[in-house]
């Protein structure tokens, strides 16, 4: 039996393509647009966006706060933090830990609906999701795929201190409700998507660029088996429940510790960063050998001049590139047959134009690679 993605989804998921999060929409009526945007884009691996623009509590780590334990906001000095001396924490933390306890001690999801809704998100955290869904259950061809997120447990803790402003990477409490809560509602998005479309199979990204080499919370922490153990937590329980999982950093990182969370796919900029993810060859060849997925990144997102200059030319022989960077010590067929194709990062930060043509050129890429390239199975 496949440790990864089965053959089935493999098929599917071969040489696809998909986006990563944000969008740049940000007039009133952003969420309909983004909404139009994604299924005319990606009709068959959709995804709910991120409108960071639109409301602040759509950024990446303020998105999951929605009824999270011990999070507080200060008004004065508007933010977030963390305090465990607060209200009923200790009586919040052993109700947090049996529903968690619950939920992955399930045989359907369906069990514990009424639990997994007390970790929904809603508005104004997402004012895409509900729509998304609206969206997906009325399509009469659904799609194969849908992709949901969450932002990833080190990147989440890294960005809240407590009452004082220390970081709350070094809380254990405050690193196993972020676990328990992440993983929550990363079932309740798996919940909710099969409510809307039983044929699509839920994929949920755990977005982590906190992890990047560059990070300096990541070069300061000295176990760094922790950060990658909260990763396997999470991914676990998205895969105990049939969907797929995949870890997401846009940077240099460990990739050798991320295949060791046994996550279904890593996603990573294979622009830039093709040559990081081949140092760790020999791990990378037995993920691909037990059905594990690359999503390479290969549209860039960050790099606005690369992204201007760009074309489907140019794109496909950048892809070319990453493909004989990572097969230097791995079958070239492997990597094609398992690999579909993703922007570098989320659009966000782009214009609106811009984040069209990443979107195009991510499509028309897939597209031309499907036709082009024959593989031996």
């Amino acid at each position: 039996m496949d440790k990864f993605v089965n053959k089935i989804y493999r098929e599917k998921l071969r040489l696809t393509y998909t986006g990563i999060g944000s969008l740049p929409f940000k007039d009133k009526n952003a969420p309909n647009e983004s909404i139009n945007y994604v299924f005319d884009y990606c009709d068959n691996f959709p995804y709910w966006a991120q409108l960071p623009h639109f409301k602040k509590e759509e950024n990446m780590a303020y998105q999951f706060t929605e009824n999270f334990l011990g999070l507080h906001y200060d008004d004065r000095k508007c933010r977030f933090y963390f305090d465990d001396t607060k209200g009923n924490f200790k009586e919040g933390l052993r109700e947090l830990s049996d529903n968690y306890n619950e939920v992955i001690s399930a045989s359907s999801l369906y069990e514990v609906e009424s639990i997994l809704d007390k970790y929904k998100i809603t508005s104004p955290y997402s004012n895409t999701i509900n729509i998304f869904l609206k969206t997906l259950k009325n399509m009469e061809n659904k799609p194969d795929f849908v992709k949901g997120t969450i932002t990833g447990p080190f990147t989440f803790l890294t960005s809240f201190c407590d009452a004082a402003g220390k970081p709350v990477i070094f809380n254990e409490a405050i690193k196993e409700i972020t676990v328990k809560t992440l993983a929550l509602k990363a079932l309740w998005q798996i919940k909710e998507f099969r409510k809307s479309s039983l044929k699509s199979t839920p994929v949920i990204f755990i977005d982590e660029p906190g992890i990047s080499k560059t990070s300096s919370y990541y070069n300061s922490v000295d176990k760094k088996e922790e950060i990658f153990s909260m990763l396997k937590i999470i991914s676990d329980n998205i895969k105990k429940f049939d969907a797929l999982s995949g870890i997401h950093c846009c940077g240099k990182t460990d990739w050798g510790s991320v295949i060791d969370t046994d996550t279904d796919i890593i996603n990573f900029d294979a622009y830039f960063y093709s040559e990081n993810v081949q140092n760790y060859s020999e791990k990378l060849k037995i993920f691909l050998q037990n059905g594990g997925f690359l999503a390479l990144g290969i549209v860039p997102t960050i790099d606005l001049e690369a992204l201007s200059s760009l074309n489907i030319n140019i794109l496909y022989k950048k892809f070319e590139e990453a493909i004989n960077i990572l097969s230097k010590d791995i079958d070239k067929n492997l990597i094609i047959e398992q690999c579909f194709i993703t922007p570098g990062c989320g659009c966000g930060s782009l214009s609106i134009d811009l984040a069209k043509k990443a979107s195009i050129l991510t499509k028309e890429l897939s597209q031309t690679l499907k036709k082009e390239i024959r593989i031996n199975i």
